[in-house]
This record gives structure tokens, C-alpha cells and sequence, in this order.
């Protein structure tokens, strides 16, 4: 099955800093889902969009967003069964959620934070699972259309998934005028 997902992208030192955490989870916990995708922050699962139909949307979607902007981590939270590192984007994320195009039911919740997985953990476990806050914040990132493959039909996609960065820019956003 293929998923298409418009999401956030950090910066590398950030971006390394969650990949720890992962790996971190993934090692403390053994949840495979902590590492089944790098770190990225999901804005909205798409309808399968045509190439033509995508030309553009990045760059219409970073119009959305007023800058400059600081993304600073509040810490852990739990959606739908899914882990994430919130933060609050001083309304980037919002912006571009309202901006997107309508979106589909996805892989998991779409959410002002980083995707840290976790789903197969039982309910009665997840309170043990409180990996370490990194002191990050950081004021560039990346928007991008990733294309999510996955295999399996059980509900356990993260046991087989590949990801294919389709598109990315620079989420530069437009200056307060």
C-alpha cells in the first residue's frame, strides 16, 4: 500500500538528535515502529495526488507559513497510540495543516510533533516509555512530500515500509508584513 505524507522535516542536528531518541526507544523498549521512519513530523496524509497536480503545492503551502518562526520541544505525547515529541511552532504547523489539501485517514495521526512510534506497545506499558527531551529548538526546516510503501495488510506496516522523499524545500515561509 502506498501513503502519501506531507510532512515537516528538521534540520540535521535536530534530525540526529530525534534519530537518538529512536534508536534509544527502539533499544530500551523494542518497539520497531521507533525506527520504521526517520524523524519527521506529519502534517496530513494526501489523496494520491498526479505529478502535475503536485507541481507547485510545496511552494504554495511554505507561502502559508509566516516567518521567522522558533520550533521548540514541550515534550512527550500521546495520540491515538502513537508516540510523539510535541513542540510548539508558534503556529507553522497549524498554517500549513489548514493549508494543505484535504486530507486522508494515514499510517497514523497527523500532529504538531515528531513521530516517534510506539503503536505496538500495550496500553499498560506506555507509561515506562519516556524517553530523554533533547534540549533542541531550531528555526529552519524542511517541507516534504514523502511517499510511504508498506507490505503488510495486519496492521503492523512498520514491519516492512520503505519511505521515498518525493519532493522537499526549504520552509522559508513569507515575512510579517
Amino acid at each position: 500500500m502506498r501513503h502519501l505524507l506531507l510532512a515537516m522535516l528538521a534540520p540535521g542536528s535536530a534530525e540526529a538528535e530525534i534519530g537518538r531518541v529512536q534508536q534509544h526507544i527502539f533499544a530500551d523498549h523494542g518497539l520497531v515502529s521507533a525506527v520504521a521512519l526517520p524523524p519527521l513530523v506529519p502534517v496530513a496524509f494526501l489523496a494520491e495526488l498526479e505529478r502535475v497536480s503536485r507541481r507547485g503545492l510545496l511552494l504554495e503551502l511554505n507561502a502559508s507559513v509566516v516567518s521567522p518562526y522558533r520550533i521548540a520541544l514541550t515534550g512527550l505525547c500521546w495520540r491515538e497510540g502513537w508516540l510523539y515529541f510535541a513542540f510548539h511552532s508558534g503556529g507553522v504547523w497549524e498554517s500549513l495543516r489548514a493549508a494543505a489539501p484535504p486530507a486522508t485517514r494515514g499510517l497514523f495521526p497527523a500532529f504538531e510533533g515528531f513521530f516517534l512510534g510506539c503503536g505496538e506497545s500495550k496500553p499498560e506499558h506506555r507509561e515506562m516509555i519516556r524517553p530523554p527531551l533533547p534540549a533542541i529548538g531550531f528555526t529552519s526546516s524542511s517541507l516534504a512530500l514523502i511517499e510511504i510503501t508498506t507490505a503488510r495488510l495486519d496492521g503492523a506496516w512498520w514491519r516492512e515500509v520503505s519511505t521515498e522523499t518525493l519532493e522537499e524545500i526549504p520552509l522559508r515561509g513569507r515575512r510579517r508584513t
